[in-house]
């Protein structure tokens, strides 16, 4: 089961409850600006995720829950969730919590089913539903720097003139940073990203690199999105 969470994390909660939009759950998270179905302001915005597991049959399927646009993961309410506590509620084996985490990118457009997500609160949060990974019985082995493939129906803008942080597979795939992560480095910051390739245990031929785009630089996902994360657990969207 470790294989498969460390699997879940490139993808991308006591009672469980729907929340209609508009209550009380729904904290308003500074610096954000959400209008419709596009949030902006989002750049290095704190967030939590909570992943409960199922198994259908002969697969094992993750619903991702974020907190973006509903509160700021409160450090204390966080640190009181469990795995154990959020099994029963979801009827999951198991629960992966994910975060905190930084998004990235300046401005998400959320269309389709990720637009129509629905709203929970578990645990003290307010979260919405994002995502769903399928994960085969041979999934299992994926590990960082492999790809992975979720239901997610996005874009990303990543603004002229802010900088980005790439990996670059050695067949030329780009990928982009969506999101750091105080995982496995509880103290990684902002400001640690540019210098982070002498961190990273990269595989033979990748490179990690800092750029500033002239131009808007737009990630989408329309429908599938490929994902990879790093071995600090940051993940990042392949580029078209």
């Amino acid at each position: 089961m470790t294989m498969v969470m460390a699997f879940i994390r490139a993808g991308a909660l006591a009672g469980l409850i729907l929340v209609a939009s508009g209550a009380s759950a729904e904290a308003e998270t500074s610096g954000l600006i959400i209008k419709g179905n596009v949030i902006e302001g989002v750049r290095n915005a704190r967030y939590c995720e909570i992943i409960p597991i199922v198994r259908d049959r002969f697969h094992l399927v993750a619903t991702v829950y974020n907190t973006l646009g509903l509160n700021d993961c409160p450090a204390d309410v966080w640190a009181a969730i469990t795995e154990d506590s959020m099994k029963k509620p979801f009827g999951a084996i198991t629960v992966l919590l994910n975060g905190p985490r930084y998004f990235l990118m300046d401005s998400i457009t959320a269309k389709g089913a990720t637009k129509a997500g629905k709203k929970i609160e578990a645990g003290g949060l307010a979260l919405t539903e994002r995502a769903s990974i399928d994960l085969g019985l041979f999934d299992m082995l994926h590990r960082s720097y492999r790809e992975t493939t979720i239901d997610r129906d996005t874009l990303y803008l990543f603004k002229a003139g802010s900088p980005v942080f790439m990996l670059e597979a050695p067949d030329g795939s780009r990928y982009v940073m969506q999101a750091y992560a105080q995982i496995v480095d509880k103290t990684l910051s902002y400001n640690d990203l540019p210098a982070l390739s002498a961190r990273l245990k990269l595989p033979s031929g990748w490179r990690y690199t800092t750029m500033v785009p002239e131009k808007d630089l737009v990630a989408g996902a329309e429908g599938k999105a490929t994902v990879v994360q790093d071995d600090l657990e940051n993940t990042y969207q392949k580029l078209d």
